[in-house]
């Protein structure tokens, strides 16, 4: 393993601040009604059941077991590193700096926040289970605490967020540099894409007034074909026949000819 300085040091220096948790008897809180514009819908309300929403406590943890990484961590070794061997190598880090600081967290706990730390120094952060996932059409992100996205054809907002501004601005900034472009009070419009060719666009302060916005346009891994283009009515059923027919005959027209059998040269009587 290796590092700037070792994870007791930094314990040592930065302990963390204790996080607060409710006693184990402790009654639960009284639901708080909702109206029923706020009421999510079922597939949102299912997701939200499986995944619970992460609270303030959670982040602050996180922002200081960060802060300890930077501290400990070699970044110019790392850079060194492919993508799996960087990632066992910070979640090696992470995990003694749990240890040494004595974090009180579950299994699944600390697995998330091993894999949302790694999203941070290596990917984009919070975006990557949303960029992971196929069924979203579009990402968008008002500010560091607002991202909204587009699931068959309707949008919603998730309660996933960035740590602050200053971490949504690096990640854009860690998108368009790959394009050689920049992102910043000099130049605050910039049109990117990602790898998998993905459209993005950012808008950076001082256009932005309240943080960086950032939009991504993803495209489906599999395409449409007919069939669903007739079952999601852009096209109507007589549509798909020309279409097929349409594409029968230019195979058929760019298929080569059959080469002409050779001839015999008849010889002198």
């Amino acid at each position: 393993m290796f590092g700037k300085r070792s994870a007791a040091e930094i314990a040592a220096e930065r302990p963390l601040k204790p996080v607060a948790r409710p006693p184990a008897d402790a009654a639960p809180a009284p639901a708080v009604a909702s109206t029923p514009a706020a009421r999510p819908a079922p597939a949102q309300a299912a997701v939200a059941q499986a995944r619970p929403r992460k609270t303030d406590e959670y982040y602050d943890l996180k922002t200081q077991i960060f802060g300890a990484l930077i501290d400990t961590i070699d970044l110019s070794q790392l850079s060194k590193m492919d993508v799996d061997q960087a990632r066992e190598e910070i979640r090696d880090i992470v995990n003694d700096i749990i240890t040494v600081k004595n974090v009180v967290m579950s299994i699944a706990e600390q697995e998330e926040l091993l894999e949302d730390i790694c999203n941070d120094v290596l990917g984009y952060g919070p975006l990557e289970p949303l960029l992971a996932r196929d069924d979203i059409a579009d990402i968008m992100v008002n500010g560091s605490g607002r991202i909204f996205i587009e699931v068959r054809g309707k949008v919603q907002e998730t309660d996933i967020r960035f740590r602050d501004n200053g971490q949504l601005l690096n990640i854009c900034q860690r998108i368009v540099s790959q394009v050689g472009r920049r992102v910043d009070e000099s130049s605050p419009i910039c049109d990117a894409r990602l790898p998998d060719g993905s459209r993005v666009n950012v808008i950076a302060p001082p256009l932005a007034i309240d943080g960086p916005a950032l939009t991504i346009r993803k495209f489906k891994k599999d395409k449409l074909t007919l069939d669903q283009l007739v079952r999601f009515g852009s096209i109507t059923p007589e549509a798909r026949r020309s279409c097929r027919s349409s594409g029968a005959s230019a195979v058929t027209c760019s298929s080569p000819a059959a080469p002409a059998p050779a001839r015999r040269r008849s010889s002198a009587a």
